[in-house]
């Protein structure tokens, strides 16, 4: 599989997905499992490997060479907790990537990690892989709430965490951070961002919690045991990271993402705007040629069709085009520099303005758009009710 065609203008990402933990937290419900033995794992990053060799196959032809590979510019390993497993099969998957597809030699490739669960030589080992950019789960910076929230590491361990990747080299840095939590008080926020400016990230995500069905921090919630903030301590919560965050010269470019000039997530970009990229892994979802997928989140379920030579991924139905259009509305509003007419009527040939009229004017009117000239972005309040301007486009 080495005679790789190269098309210069398409794009595409890849996201591997790794659902190994030391722990599962509290509030979680992704696809992740704790306590797995090693051959569990082996086996597992042994099926993952062969996924993508079978797509690259399958998909692009590549044997034959009649189909161009689209370069791939973003690589990202999520998880739960890639820095859980051992490093060896990180970069065991990540040259099978680069064996099957044609990778720009500018590609963003994050890795997740987790404090607690990283060394030296697996920082060394991540940027030899050729890992340029790292997302550290950090959440808060208050012991007693990473207790609460069933996190395995410590304010101490956060801190070594960031030390090791300084120590090897690594200056593209983004960093989690949770708001809305039970137990949580405004100058808990404000302490972690302060005690974050430290160590200068390039990039901050910040998520307010919501509860999922049965996990346990829900369960202990409609119990009366922990208690959430009111909706409005919520609300103030995240307009006090904005105005610490711009004071200090990052840029609100998504609802949940802030950044220094020019270090925005560009794989995380793809989702909002429609990008392709390809899932590889449990549960991991792609979008591709108009086509939405997401893989079994079944382990066992995984194992057994990569090993009869099956995909693992459940297809929907291709996309209409009032899907997309729809789709390509309420995603691409999520980012704060807005939607552009121009560009969706080269993606369609048609303007916004002509489709959604009637949704446009009334969210104008409710003071939830603004617009400027062609471009449409989400007030201040449109943020605060986000759900609404989205559900205006379905």
């Amino acid at each position: 599989m080495n005679a790789k065609k190269k098309d210069p203008i398409k794009s595409l990402g890849i996201y591997c997905h790794v659902p190994f933990c030391v722990k599962k937290c509290a509030y979680c419900d992704f696809c992740s499992f704790s306590g797995q033995n090693s051959q569990t794992i082996a086996d597992y990053f042994k099926a993952l490997q062969q996924e993508i060799r079978s797509f690259a196959l399958a998909r692009f032809n590549s044997d034959v060479g009649d189909l161009a590979f689209p370069v791939v510019d973003t690589i990202y390993f999520g998880g739960g907790t890639p820095s859980s497993v051992s490093p060896e099969y990180i970069q065991k998957t990540m040259a099978v990537i680069n064996e099957v597809f044609t990778v720009s030699e500018a590609a963003e490739k994050t890795i997740e990690i987790n404090p607690g669960t990283l060394s030296a030589s697996k920082a060394e080992s991540y940027k030899a892989a050729g890992f340029n950019r790292v997302s550290v789960g950090l959440q808060v910076w208050q012991d007693e709430l990473l207790k609460m929230l069933g996190r395995v590491h410590q304010q101490s361990d956060f801190i070594q965490c960031m030390e090791i990747l300084r120590s090897v080299g690594f200056n593209n840095i983004s960093v989690d951070v949770m708001y809305g939590l039970p137990g949580q008080k405004l100058e808990d926020l404000t302490a972690t961002l302060a005690e974050l400016m430290a160590f200068s990230p390039t990039h901050l995500s910040c998520y307010s919690l919501i509860l999922e069905a049965g996990t346990p921090m829900t369960n202990l919630v409609k119990a009366g045991r922990l208690v959430l903030p009111s909706e409005d301590l919520e609300r103030e919560m995240h307009w006090t990271i904005d105005r610490f965050l711009k004071a200090h010269g990052y840029s609100h470019y998504e609802i949940s993402s802030y950044c220094r000039p020019g270090y925005e997530s560009r794989h995380n970009l793809k989702y909002w705007e429609m990008v392709p990229y390809l899932g590889f892994g449990l549960g991991a979802s792609g979008f591709y040629n108009g086509v939405r997928s997401v893989n079994t989140s079944d382990l066992k379920e995984y194992g057994r069709l990569i090993a009869a030579g099956k995909s693992p991924a459940k297809y929907e139905p291709p996309m209409s085009e009032g899907e997309l259009m729809s789709e390509w509305m309420f995603l691409g509003l999520r980012k704060l520099n807005g939607i552009d007419d121009a560009d969706f009527k080269k993606q369609f040939n048609r303007s916004f303005f002509a489709i959604y009229q009637e949704a446009i004017d009334s969210l104008l009117k409710a003071e939830l758009l603004v617009q400027d000239g062609s471009v449409l972005r989400l007030t201040p309040k449109g943020q605060d009710f986000e759900n609404q301007v989205s559900l205006a486009f379905f």
